[in-house]
Formats: C-alpha cells, sequence, structure tokens
C-alpha cells in the first residue's frame, strides 16, 4: 500500500500531533508514504516528514471562518492547493489518501481522487449542516471517527463504511517529559489549562472556579498554557487577562502564550482541567494521565467517552460551583493524588499508539490496493 497524507491546518494543533505520531510510527514499519501538509510550524508535520527523509509537497492554505470571506478563502485555497495535490499524486502513486480531517477532505474533488481509496479521518465534534454527507457522496469515503460522538455525523454512510478508531499516543516519550520550570513556591498546588485560545475551550469557567477555591486554598497556583491562533484568539486573550484581573487572580494566575509544546506544562502540574463540553476527543486529558496526573473535565462529548470510568478523572457539569467542588476534591489531598497516578497510567495506556497504528494499518490494509473503477 502506498499513503499519501493530506492535511491543511496552518499550525500544528492536536490533530496534526495525532497524525504526526501515527506516520512516525507506520514509517518505521516500512509503509511507503508520502505528506502534503500546509503545517509550516518549527518541528511540525513538514519539518518532522522532511527530518525522516519522506517525500513531502508543503501547500498554504488557510483556517478558513465559517462565513462569506471563509468560503472565498476555501475556494481559493481548493484551487491553489488542488495543483499541488494532483502534482504529489502524479509523482507518488499512491493507492490510498488518508485526509486529515474534514477541512482536508474538502480540498479532494472527484477528479484527483479517481481510481483511488479515500480514508477521511474525522477528527472534529461539529461541522456545517450538510458537510458530511455532501463529502460521503462526492468521494465515497471509508471514514474513521476517533470517537463515538464523532462518528454520530456518518449515519448515512453505508454499513462497512464507517470504523471509530481512537487517536493514540506515544505513552513512553510522553512519561520521560521534563516538568517546564515554574515560578510558583515549592509548596504550590497547581492547577493547569492546556488549550489554544478558542472560545469553546471555556478558558473563563475555570477563572471562575479559581475565584471560588482560592480563599482557602493559598497554595493554588494556575497556569493558562495556549496559544492564540489568529485574531479572535488574540481578542479571547486579552479578554481573559482582564477577567483575571477582575478576580484578583493575577498573583496567582500564569498564562504561558509563547511557541512550544504543552507537554512540559502538563508534566509540572498536580491537576489537569479541560473545561470544554465540545471536545471531539481530549488529548490533553490522555496526556496528563500517562504522566500519572489526575483531571477535572466537563462532562459532554469525548470527555465523556475517554474519561467515563476512569478513578483518576472526575467529570463534573460545566459550571463554576461544579468545577471548583471537583477541583477541591483533588488539590486539597496529595495522598488521594499520588495513589491514582499508577491508575491514571493504566487508564491511557488503552489509548496506546501501538493500538491505533495496528488498528489504522489493518484498516488501510482492508482497502483495495489496485487502481479502482471510478464511482
Amino acid at each position: 500500500m502506498r499513503i499519501l497524507f493530506l492535511d491543511c491546518a496552518p499550525f500544528h494543533g492536536g490533530a496534526q500531533e495525532s497524525l504526526r505520531t501515527l506516520i512516525q510510527d507506520l514509517h518505521d514499519q516500512g509503509v511507503a508514504m508520502q505528506l502534503v501538509a500546509a503545517d509550516h510550524s518549527p518541528d511540525g508535520l513538514l519539518d518532522d516528514a522532511r527530518q525522516r527523509g519522506l517525500p513531502v509537497h508543503a501547500i498554504r492554505a488557510r483556517h478558513w471562518p465559517a462565513n462569506i470571506n471563509g468560503l472565498w478563502q476555501f475556494l481559493h485555497d481548493r484551487r491553489s492547493c488542488g495543483k499541488s495535490i494532483a502534482a504529489a499524486i502524479a509523482e507518488f502513486a499512491p493507492t490510498i489518501i488518508h485526509a486529515n480531517g474534514l477541512r482536508a477532505a474538502m480540498l479532494l474533488s472527484p477528479r484527483l481522487a479517481r481510481g483511488l481509496n479515500v480514508v477521511i479521518h474525522d477528527r472534529d465534534l461539529r461541522a456545517p449542516a450538510g458537510l458530511a454527507g455532501w463529502l460521503a457522496g462526492r468521494l465515497a469515503p471509508r471514514v474513521v471517527a476517533i470517537s463515538g460522538a464523532v462518528a454520530k455525523k456518518w449515519s448515512q454512510l453505508p454499513p462497512g463504511r464507517l470504523s471509530v478508531i481512537p487517536n493514540g499516543f506515544d505513552l513512553d516519550a510522553i512519561a520521560a517529559t521534563p516538568p517546564a520550570a515554574t515560578p510558583f513556591p515549592a509548596d504550590a498546588v497547581v492547577v493547569t489549562i492546556a488549550a489554544d485560545f478558542i472560545a469553546w475551550k471555556q478558558h473563563r469557567l475555570l477563572l471562575d472556579a479559581i475565584a471560588l477555591l482560592r480563599p482557602q486554598r493559598p497554595a493554588l497556583r494556575v497556569v493558562i498554557r495556549g496559544r492564540a491562533r489568529d485574531p479572535q484568539g488574540e481578542a479571547l486573550l486579552a479578554e481573559l487577562r482582564r477577567h483575571n484581573t477582575h478576580l484578583r487572580l493575577d498573583d496567582i494566575v500564569l498564562f504561558v502564550t509563547e511557541p512550544g509544546p504543552a507537554l512540559p506544562w502538563i508534566a509540572a502540574t498536580d491537576v489537569l482541567a479541560a473545561m470544554a463540553t465540545a471536545e471531539p476527543f481530549g488529548r490533553t486529558p490522555i496526556e496528563a494521565l500517562a504522566l500519572g496526573k489526575v483531571v477535572v473535565a466537563c462532562s459532554g462529548a469525548g470527555h465523556s467517552e475517554v474519561l467515563a470510568d476512569c478513578p483518576a478523572a472526575t467529570l463534573c457539569a460545566a459550571e463554576p460551583a461544579a468545577v471548583a467542588n471537583a477541583l477541591a476534591h483533588w488539590v486539597d489531598d496529595a495522598q488521594r493524588r499520588a495513589a491514582v497516578a499508577d491508575t491514571a497510567r493504566a487508564h491511557a495506556a488503552r489509548y496506546s499508539l501501538r493500538a491505533h497504528s495496528k488498528a489504522m494499518r489493518e484498516l488501510f490494509q482492508s482497502l483495495p490496493q489496485g487502481k479502482l473503477s471510478p464511482p
């Protein structure tokens, strides 16, 4: 099998990290592959592939907003990226195109994908109405959803065309992550949220909960680790800083916004907070568990699936008082946190890269390996 991996995000987020680890593992197994990607960030998809000697085609695409301007950007990017994708297909002669997410799949046309197996790796909980049906009719894909919540939008697919395969993690590499140096005192109890500045990640909810916790807990400290990807992210970050000051939390909350991985900050925390209720899967809770950390997450979507039976995680309602109570359960008891560290790691082991890569490779191998007849 020969796989062309396609990703169009102009940044390195969770979906790109998931793809990177899958590519690395399959490459180590000798799978022939090529990457077409727009992630030009340092140590991102393109950098990593080049370091491995993989053939790459770099494209330029934008993160299209859901408005008329975004539609214009998409049409422009589909035209310009289509030429690079066509060149990559002609050069590499793949049998499979793996589209990493719905946006990547939107760049494909029936002409580009003619005679090829298309696998859409769906990592999005929400999508514009009708998009899944449009892609299904246009590309006749096999779809891999990262959770049952994500899979729900594909009910119109014929039987056998949809698989749910959870994300996979390089657990040994995560466990070896050295903690970031913090400016906090040695006896600090640290709560961290690691999420880019997007409204649905609900950083403000955590600040409101911390304001309720603080009066009785002088050792409490907070890290807000994230990136502003666009002007909307910059505006949200500025609003969060203002709200933090309004709550009089400036002396205990640290905003960490420079480029770089979030894992060292998760390694330095005592409790990871994940406040989104619409998370397709939830990478950071699994990364925290792999580091032996406890997690407080708001119920809903991916969080409710991957954390439902985890003794080292507390699911709660997305309300300040509920989040504060859930945090207090772990913040106030260091022995309780230590007692579940091994349990946390065991739960994370369900989502190993080995299991994920095996499932993906079996799916790829199940596809026809010759040139397909046009639909």
